[in-house]
């Protein structure tokens, strides 16, 4: 559990066994992202069973309590091999939306740099002095502006989502849901660490990027055409 005390939040990881408030986070979750139901089984997975320390990524699901209600929730995680953040939901609930601090920064970009200070502690624990970025793909341009406001540079390709994850697909009892969604085409880009400098057009950034998402977290093969196509996108 982390506290803020400035703006009264305390932090809840729901990671390895600590699931006692996994229903307020999926109830934020399935009130603001309806279209990924599916992926809620995982999230209380997550919660309950015991973490794979084997395992590449290594996640975080926060809920984000104020004033002792649950007004947001973020899942990210740290990549190992790529020495990478990814961040995959972020929500706030809008009545939390305009908590700000003494330094008049906004809810939403105060948790987004508490995510990546835990990222920083995760990379100093993999042997590294921070991680290279935080990445996220997102679905709209104006989100992508607000997200431009708080250290987000987007990679300038046509980017699609894949449909599902391999740890979605392992406690799936609909696999055949699966055929009917579509690729998804989102905005991909990544955010600077506060403190450690980020260049995303210094030689092989984009590449490290566009695999931690589509080998490592959806697990898609070298020749899947997704990635042939990402990758011949990529400046030489």
């Amino acid at each position: 559990m982390q506290e803020i005390q400035e703006i009264g939040l305390v932090i809840h990881d729901l990671i390895g066994g600590n699931s006692h408030y996994i229903d307020d986070y999926l109830a934020i979750y399935e009130e603001l992202f309806p279209q990924y139901l599916h992926y809620t089984p995982v999230m209380r997975l997550r919660a309950e069973n015991e973490v794979d320390e084997s395992a590449i990524e290594k996640w975080h699901q926060w809920l984000l309590i104020v004033d002792d209600k649950p007004v947001g929730m973020i899942g990210f995680l740290y990549n190992k091999i790529r020495n990478t953040g990814l961040l995959l939901d972020f929500a706030i609930k809008p009545a939390a939306r305009k908590i700000q601090n003494k330094e008049k920064l906004r809810f939403a970009h105060i948790c987004l740099n508490l995510a990546m200070q835990q990222l920083v502690c995760d990379a100093k624990a993999a042997g590294y002095d921070a991680p290279l970025c935080m990445i996220a793909e997102v679905e709209h341009l104006a989100l992508v502006k607000k997200y431009k406001e708080y250290g987000y540079v987007e990679l300038p390709f046509e980017y699609f989502e894949p449909p599902c994850t391999p740890e979605l697909l392992e406690v799936s009892v609909r696999e055949k849901i699966f055929d009917k969604i579509e690729y998804q085409r989102m905005f991909v880009g990544a955010f600077e660490i506060p403190g450690y400098p980020f260049d995303i057009n210094a030689p092989g950034v984009a590449k490290t990027i566009l695999l931690t998402l589509l080998e490592d977290h959806y697990h898609l093969s070298a020749d899947h055409w997704l990635v042939q196509k990402m990758i011949q996108e990529i400046p030489v």
